[in-house]
């Protein structure tokens, strides 16, 4: 049971750091990856996250 809670709390940090821009995808694959979790499970998790970071080009250009 502690060790699902260390994961998990591993697990966060990890998709917040990823939200953040503090690590880039693959940094964040790779240590999720070392975490436990399928590289397929690790990518769609972090590739349907929204990044704080990160401005959408075609959003901005629809506004002009």
């Amino acid at each position: 049971m502690v060790q699902d809670n260390i994961n998990a709390t591993a697990s966060l940090q990890i998709v917040v750091d990823f939200i953040r821009g503090n690590i880039n995808l693959d940094e964040a694959k790779i240590k999720l990856n070392d975490l436990g979790f399928d590289h397929e499970s690790a990518e769609k998790v972090l590739m349907d996250t929204p990044r704080d970071n990160v401005v959408s080009l075609t959003e901005n250009k629809d506004k002009s």
